[in-house]
This record gives C-alpha cells, structure tokens and sequence, in this order.
C-alpha cells in the first residue's frame, strides 16, 4: 500500500483533534444499570446524530471525582465527533457521596477511592457491569465495544486486564495518565484485548519503575494481540483533563486523543492495510560535508507534484547499505518516493558513508560512525546544509531508520553542538537504543565518572518517588540517578566540549559532552522548539536501554515523545525484512505525519507573522460550539462542579500512598 491508504483514516483524525474544553457541550442520557451483586449505577450515554443500526461504543471510565461533566462531555465528544455511542460508565455506584478531600494523606477521600485502586476484583466488576449493559443494548455492535480510562480510570484498565484480559469480549482497552504507583498484582493469564497506554513523562504515577512492571505484565499478550505505551516528555498527571488548569496541555491532549482515536478506528476493523513496496522514484542528490574537507556525498531526492518556495523537507537517514539488495540505500529511496507523493513534502535520501563503502563493510561503517560521533553528525549536518541551501532554509525534519534512527536521536541529544534552526522535528524509528546510549555514556555519565550519583541538565527537575524536585530513582535494571534543576542559561552540568577533528579513528569516548542547545532557539530568533519522536519496538530495545535514553533526554530538557510497541523487532518498518510488522509502522506513519504537520504549520505561522507564534494542532480543526444557556444550565443540573486541579493531585498522592497501604496489608 502507499499511504494514501492511510490518508483518509488521518483525516479524520486530523477533524478530531480538537479534543474539547470546559464549555463543549453536554448531550447525555442517564442510563441505570447493576453490577453483578445488585449494585445500582448510573451513568451517561450520548448517542451519533448519524442513523445506524448498530454503532460501535466507547465506554469512558471516570477519574476520582466520578462520571461528572468532563466524563459526560468525552461521551459527548465521541458520539458527535467520532461517531461512535459514548457512555460514562459509573464506578462508584448510584446515589453515593465522595467523602470530603481535604487534601491530605490518608484522609477520608483517599480511604474510599482506595476500595476501588486496592481491590482488581471490585474495580474489575464494576467494568465489566458497564461492558455487559452496553453490549445488551440492541443498537451497540458487541463485537466493538472499547474501554477508556482516565486517571482512576486509567488504573482500573490495567486491574481489567490483569483479571479479565484473557476473556473479555471488548475489542480494546486505553489507560490515560493511570496510576500505576505501588505493587499491584499481576496478570491472571494470557492478555487477548489489544491495549494502549498514554502517560506523560514527569508523572511520578507512570515513573520507569512502574513503566517496567507494566511492560512486564502485557510481555503475557497472546502473540497476535498488540499492546502499545506512549511517553510524553515534560507533562504530568491529568495532562488530558481541560477543568485542571495547572495540569491540562492542551498539545498533548490533542496528540494522545488523535493516538486514541487511530487505536479505536483500528480495533474496530477500520485501520489502514497492510503498506506495501513502491518502485523509486528519484534524482540523484550530489553534495559535499564541507566539515570533512568536502567529502564528496551522493543522496537521492524525490519530489511532490508541486514544489513552493515554502515546501518543508524531510531528510531520510539510511538504516544499511543494502550489499545485496537492489540498489544503494533502496527502502529509503521507496519511503522517500511516499512522503513526496503521499505527505506533498521533498524527501532527500542523505547519505552517509556511499563513497567509503568501496573500502569497508556495513559493520565496519558502522563500527565508524557509532565510535565516532563527530563524524556521523557532520554527515548528518551536510544533509541538512544542502537542504536549507537548495529548497528550504527554515522547514526541515530528520527521519532515520535503524542506524539512521540513532542519529536522528544523536543529533536531537545535541551531539552536533547545535540544533540547527531549521530542523523542527527528529524522529526515530527502530532507531538502535543500546547503541545510541552505549555510544554517548561518556558524555552523558555523572560527573564523577559514575552512572550513579546526582546530576542534572537543563531540562528540569523530575522526581519518581512523590513529585518533588531532584530525587533519585531506580528501575529494574538500571542505574540511580537524579537530577534537578539548572542555572537559567540552561547550559548542562555536563559541559560544552569543543569540536574534535573528524577522522576514522576519532572515537566517541575522546569528545566531551556538548552544551544542550534546546534553550538556545531563543537566542536564535527560532520560536519553534524542536520535537523528537522515538518509535521503538520491545522485541528489538530492551526497557532497561530505554530508561536509560529517556533519563537523559529528561535531564538535558529535551521535548520527546516515545512509543512501544509490542511484538516489533529492529527494522520493523522495511517491508523486505523478516521484522516487518505492518500495524507497528502503519502506527509509527500516522504519528509521524501528525507530528510534521504541527511542527511545519508552527513554523509556517510563526515566520508569516514575524514574532515568535505557536499555533496548537488542535486549531488546524474547526471549534467546538460552546453550549447554549439552556444546554449550559442542564450541565449544571445533571452534574457537580468539577473538582480543583489541586485536588486531583492530592488525591494522586493518596491513592498512592492507600495502593502502598492496601497491598502491606
């Protein structure tokens, strides 16, 4: 297939991207229903304006205020924009009353949610008695009924799962920014409903060491059954909730919303094909790295049906050679052929090592280049020197596969000196973690020389025991470490290193680590931050190198998002490899165009006005209309005002600390 398949599933993403706000309207019924020992609940049930005899369903699981407006509003949401039937499921039960949250721990409130976060069977009944009462009803399709759920509904996902995913009958399960402090048990059996979890990077909630207890309990899915995490850097918990204003991001509710909405389109029988090859069709690209005394460079280049002044360029970093393919760097030239004809953008094919190839192996190049990181980011920083100077100087995105995936994270982890302006987005895909981490340990090791030990960079301080700032952390496998925050220059305490002379024997262990340059686009004159995109597979990166990237990537302050994928290998994309996985890369595609399309339209937006302009992804779509009195005034009837965001944090404490108490006892 060439992704024009996948172009219109996009399209619809891209219509729902925006996702809602405190005054989307409310179009609910209250629907009664029991558990299966008698238990009255109530929730809410919106159903499409579209005619259908059966509808797919999505059932919204409450956060720790219950299914109150913002529950009713998704199920609105997702009835009117997805067109599927959205029900906010009740937990609690009909008719009972939160006990007061006086914010401390171990108080009342903490004690009742507690019942429900300490207890899988309960919580686990209590979803199923949503599961069967929409499944009962004669215009929802049984066969698609997927589950969301926020925050404490978010943890009830994972109790689903580990007690009733190896037979429940619903088609998906979605954890959003779920509680996974403490021990919690483990899965009673194989894991056959297809699951995605979106958690954000700074939530104490989702540190590395629950990240690794959840990779470990979905490790027991069933071979065909796909699982999926996504990490989202700088954000923490109720990032997706629009009531809780110190914590609601606004970009990453749309980007985790759009990966939801792709998840339930394919759990439901409507995701993309399988893709399949295309021949190439490119020119030759020849160019020099001027930095390596003009090393002369022969790249490929394929080009959209209409090229403007303004056409953004992706720069495709090669994974091999391929000695015994059809041609030199032959996938990339296919994968550049579909972005310049599928996502209207100039696809270059860089090269990096062609001309040397006549004198050494792929292993010894690449034994070259992962030894030698000045000389792999001069390649790198050719390519895009030729693309600023031919097309574009100022919309560039670096797309790199396998080896070429490592440095597209290289040069986003600042292994060039600089970010360059121009480059608005790095992305990696089954991008060799080991190898990258293995390659920059000297640079980015503890200042004693230690992998242990406090450090910090500019980023920030994040903390994976209780939130506060610059504590220490382990998980699994991996080193301790802290970091906390850095001077306002936001220079990292891991110095700023001078360039080394590119030569074959240069090795990577001589250079020392650069001053990070994020914070430099604002001296720049650049308003746009540049975002990394990391597509690992669990098969090919194991989660131990993987703590260990996204403890540097938070330390240096990087904006990264990351996804796991279940059941995918190194090379999972290329479609001559044996670990070809066609629902991992269509996956990867989707994130990846979505993540271009901001990027390019906030550089678009920014350069038209001339000051420095962000333009969320969420209003390339249109509005949501805001409610009309008499809708605004049934809200209020039907529903309690939302809770503080203050409140939701310090109920995130003490469930935190009630999971601890519940499991010692």
């Amino acid at each position: 297939m060439r992704f024009t398949q996948i172009l219109p599933i996009l399209s619809l993403f891209r219509d729902a991207k925006a996702t809602g706000n405190p005054s989307y309207p409310i179009d609910v019924e209250p629907h009664n229903y029991t558990d299966s020992e008698g238990v009255l609940l109530q929730g809410f049930l919106s159903i499409p304006n579209d005619e259908q005899d059966q509808y797919p369903a999505v059932i919204i699981l409450h956060d720790q205020d219950g299914p109150d407006t913002y529950e009713q509003q998704r199920a609105t949401l997702i009835a009117q924009e997805l067109g599927y039937i959205g029900f906010a499921a009740d937990v609690y039960g009909f008719g009972v009353e939160l006990p007061p949250d006086d914010g401390s721990w171990g108080g009342p409130r903490a004690e009742f949610v507690g019942q429900y976060t300490g207890n899988a069977t309960l919580f686990t009944t209590r979803i199923q008695a949503s599961v069967d009462y929409i499944q009962s009803l004669d215009y929802v399709d049984p066969t698609k009924v997927a589950l969301i759920g926020y925050c404490l509904g978010g943890t009830g996902i994972v109790h689903y799962l580990n007690t009733k995913g190896s037979d429940s009958t619903v088609a998906g399960a979605c954890g959003v920014h779920p509680s996974l402090f403490g021990d919690w048990g483990g899965p009673d059996g194989n894991i056959s409903v297809p699951a995605l979890f979106l958690t954000g990077g700074s939530d104490f909630l989702t540190g590395p060491e629950a990240m690794v207890t959840l990779e470990s309990d979905m490790s027991v899915s069933d071979d065909d059954t796909p699982w999926e995490t996504v990490r989202y850097a700088k954000i923490g918990h109720a990032f997706s909730n629009w009531f809780h204003e110190e914590s609601y991001d606004e970009r990453v509710d749309s980007r985790s919303w759009e990966s939801f909405t792709s998840f339930a389109s394919e759990v439901f029988g409507n995701g993309p094909s399988p893709a399949e090859a295309t021949d190439p069709i490119v020119e030759d690209a020849n160019y020099t790295d001027t930095n390596d005394g003009d090393y002369p460079l022969t790249g490929y280049v394929a080009y959209p049906s209409t090229v403007e002044e303004n056409t953004p360029v992706v720069i495709l970093l090669p994974s091999t050679m391929d000695e015994d393919g059809p041609g030199l760097y032959e996938y990339e030239r296919q994968r550049a052929t579909q972005i310049a004809t599928d996502f209207s953008y100039i696809a270059l094919v860089a090269d990096i090592y062609s001309h040397s190839s006549k004198d050494n192996d792929y292993e010894e190049l690449e034994s070259i280049y992962y030894s030698n990181t000045t000389k792999f980011m001069s390649r790198v920083q050719a390519a895009i020197d030729y693309a600023k100077t031919t097309w574009n100087p100022n919309s560039i995105a670096l797309l790199g596969f396998g080896f070429g995936g490592s440095g597209a994270l290289m040069y986003g982890m600042g292994l060039s000196g600089e970010i360059d302006t121009a480059v608005k987005a790095m992305v990696s895909l089954h991008g060799e973690v080991a190898k990258v981490v293995n390659a920059t340990a000297d640079m980015f090791a503890a200042p004693d020389g230690t992998e242990s030990g406090s450090w910090s960079g500019g980023g920030g301080s994040t903390d994976w025991s209780q939130g506060g700032e610059g504590s220490s952390w382990t998980s699994g496998e991996t080193s301790t470490g802290s970091w906390g925050s850095s001077e306002a220059s936001g220079e990292s305490a891991w110095g700023s290193g001078e360039q080394t002379e590119i030569t074959n024997s240069n090795e990577t262990s001589s250079q020392e680590a650069p001053a990070y340059p994020w914070d430099q686009r604002s001296s720049s004159g650049s308003s746009v931050q540049p975002q990394i995109l990391i597509q690992s597979g669990v098969d090919s990166d194991d989660m131990s190198d993987v703590t260990k990237l996204e403890t540097i990537l938070i330390g240096i302050g990087a904006n990264y998002e990351l996804t796991r994928f279940s059941d995918a290998k190194g090379e999972f994309t290329n479609f001559g490899s044996d670990a070809y996985n066609p629902r991992a890369t269509a996956r990867s595609f989707e994130q990846v165009e979505s993540l271009l399309l901001e990027v390019f339209a906030e550089d678009s937006a920014a350069s038209t006005s001339g000051t420095a302009v962000t333009v969320p992804i969420e209003e390339i779509a249109a509005p949501n209309p805001a409610p009309t009195e008499g809708d605004q005034a049934d809200t209020e009837e039907e529903t309690d005002a939302p809770s503080s965001d203050a409140s939701c944090k310090s109920m995130s404490l003490l469930w935190a600390l009630f999971v601890i108490v519940a499991v010692q006892q």
